[in-house]
């Protein structure tokens, strides 16, 4: 073996670091940027609008897919809807990772697609957000709403792209039109139809139950989040929520308490929980309601540790009363009123933007 003199082996050694230093550096200028860029509004829907109905996750019902579609065509939208959808099946989901891939990528593509609602949530979006166009939808944003499962499509399109979404009932709990709406038709219509580029809003709740103060105060800051379970689930990826200064909206269903409780530390030893401005816990719900106490109480036990502004029992998860949210928005949230109140337009106004579809 030939001698290497040891001030060569220095120098050597020098420059691995030093290339190793830069070659982070320019990864963290990266991720800095991507995770900087402003935040985009999409164009408020109007009479006249092209919407897609898709199913990323699981198989709907065709019943509640024919309703959600003909209310929208009642209120002057053009829908379109793949006719393979109510039959398209692959295992416990609604089609092949390419169907169901492509499927969205079409609707993320085409731009005469305005908005884009999720039919049913499930299970499935984490085996595609890795495929889809968000390039695209950060040059052409459009709405984007659904829940439960569909919360992994939220978190991608706000790191990937910057486009706010909404965290929205789906086929089966909500109409676009229709006299007699429940709460969470009424809050539906309100945030995506009706005035979506308000300026100010406070989110409506209903009288009952109440808004449980768990730790007073006031914070504001974008609101991000949605299913627990799914917030989880991308931790260590590129699609993880960003929850630093924002406002965490947290809720789940079907879980069991020691489950909960193990997602809670997950999110405390990521430092999800301390990073975040305030908490809104909306409903944990399961059949068990000895469970559902438990699940609630684990959840408040490690909030009000935060010290932070919490609020528990808000009107949003797997309950009749699911209020559509603006996910990406500047919000503030008062703890000791339980009020959360939109600080920005959710959508872009159009020149003839229609406040009404029905």
């Amino acid at each position: 073996m030939i001698p290497v003199p040891v001030a060569r082996l220095a120098v050597c050694a020098r420059l691995a670091v030093f290339l190793s230093v830069a070659a982070y550096a320019v990864v963290a200028v990266e991720s800095v940027t991507a995770d900087d860029a402003a935040w985009l509004t999409p164009p408020a829907l109007q009479r006249g609008d092209t919407v897609a109905l898709v199913a990323p996750c699981g198989i709907s019902e065709e019943a509640d897919v024919r309703r959600f579609a003909d209310s929208f065509t009642a209120a002057g939208f053009r829908v379109t809807l793949d006719p393979a959808v109510p039959a398209r099946r692959h295992r416990y989901l609604a089609g092949t990772d390419d169907e169901r891939a492509d499927e969205l990528n079409r609707a993320i593509r085409d731009p005469a697609v305005r908005g884009i609602f999720v039919l049913r949530g499930g299970y499935g979006l984490t085996r595609i957000i890795d495929r889809l166009d968000y390039d695209a939808l950060r040059r052409d944003p459009k709405v984007i709403a659904g829940y439960s499962d569909v919360t992994a499509l939220h978190l991608a399109v706000g790191r990937q792209a910057r486009v706010i979404t909404f965290h929205s009932p789906m086929a089966s709990s909500v109409r676009v039109t229709g006299d007699d709406p429940t709460f969470a038709e009424r809050s539906f219509r309100d945030v995506l139809f009706l005035d979506p580029a308000a300026t100010r809003r406070t989110i409506p709740r209903p009288a009952s139950p109440p808004v449980l103060t768990v730790t007073g105060g006031r914070c504001e800051g974008r609101l991000v989040g949605g299913n627990l379970s799914l917030i989880c689930a991308t931790l260590g990826t590129p699609y993880a929520i960003d929850a630093a200064g924002s406002v965490l909206l947290l809720e789940d269903v079907d879980e069991k308490p020691y489950r909960v409780d193990r997602m809670m530390s997950h999110l405390r030893l990521a430092g999800v929980l301390d990073a975040a401005a305030g908490v809104v816990l909306g409903r944990f719900t399961c059949k068990d309601p000895d469970e559902q106490a438990l699940q609630r109480e684990v959840v408040i036990e490690y909030c009000r540790a935060l010290g932070t502004p919490v609020v528990a029992d808000f009107p949003c998860g797997h309950v009749a009363d699911n209020a559509t949210l603006p996910l990406g928005a500047h919000v503030a949230l008062d703890a000791d009123t339980g009020a959360l109140e939109v600080l920005e337009p959710s959508c872009r106004a159009t020149p003839e933007q229609s406040r009404d579809p029905e």
